[in-house]
């Protein structure tokens, strides 16, 4: 526990010096959520549908920057400049690594939430129709799949410039493409059909019954539920097995 304390300690300092955190995963979040706020909640035609199913899209931007491009960045960066080999001749395991800068990744995703929340809650009056509880159960079940692919990528790279790349290509691809900044809905359907591959993509669809509080047991939810299940356990058995100290 000590040592846990101290690399979170430690860590927490790192991180949050850095001034991407700041600004991908905090404030372009809350500055999306005020313009779809702005465009959704008064434009008649757009339905007020679209505004409510715009949160469950946007509270995931600060997940996916935080864990898919905040997190493998940090530990490759770490790689690269020898930390981690110190680390293996202490005491300090891979598995505790890894849960430390997930935890401080985390730390800002729930600030970004509580940003994009309270803007849609005090400034465009939002009212979640589902429950709550149901709700931040699917959110936290959406932070473990994309973060446990970000601790994948930055397990198994071998170098910053793969880890940059790799990131790069996960991070942008889900952001475009999986809904969390274009709407799903409007999407041509051979696109949709594309963006069915990508796990946010589910993620965000679970979100959004949630959000509507609608039954998540039909086959759509099932195959969501599954496909996130096992993109976490399949990164999280590779970033362990695969762990690259050097």
């Amino acid at each position: 526990m000590n040592t846990m304390t101290a690399l979170l300690k430690i860590e927490g300092k790192l991180v949050w010096k850095g001034i991407d955190i700041l600004i991908f995963g905090i404030c372009f979040p809350i500055i999306l959520a005020a313009l779809y706020g702005y465009l959704l909640s008064r434009d008649a035609s757009a339905g007020s549908s679209n505004f409510e199913l715009s949160y469950a899209a946007v509270i995931t931007i600060g997940v996916l920057a935080t864990g898919v491009m905040g997190l493998p960045l940090t530990i490759a960066d770490y790689r690269h400049r020898g930390i981690l080999k110190r680390f293996q001749v202490t005491p300090v395991s891979p598995l505790q690594i890894l849960v430390a800068q997930g935890l401080i990744q985390l730390s800002s995703a729930l600030v970004s939430f509580i940003g994009v929340t309270l803007v849609y809650i005090l400034l465009f009056d939002y009212r979640l129709a589902g429950s709550w509880f149901v709700f931040l159960s699917v959110y936290a079940f959406v932070i473990v799949a994309m973060y446990s692919i970000g601790v994948f990528i930055g397990s198994v790279v071998p170098d910053q410039k793969s880890a940059n790349m790799w990131s790069s290509v996960a991070y942008f691809t889900m952001l475009l493409f999986s809904g969390a900044t274009i709407p799903y809905e409007v999407m041509p359907r051979f696109v949709q059909w594309i963006m069915d591959i990508l796990p946010l993509s589910h993620g965000i669809h679970l979100l959004k019954v949630a959000t509507t509080g609608e039954t998540m047991t039909g086959m759509a939810g099932v195959v969501s539920f599954l496909i996130l299940g096992t993109c976490t356990v399949v990164s999280l058995f590779g970033a362990i097995k695969f762990f690259k100290w050097k």
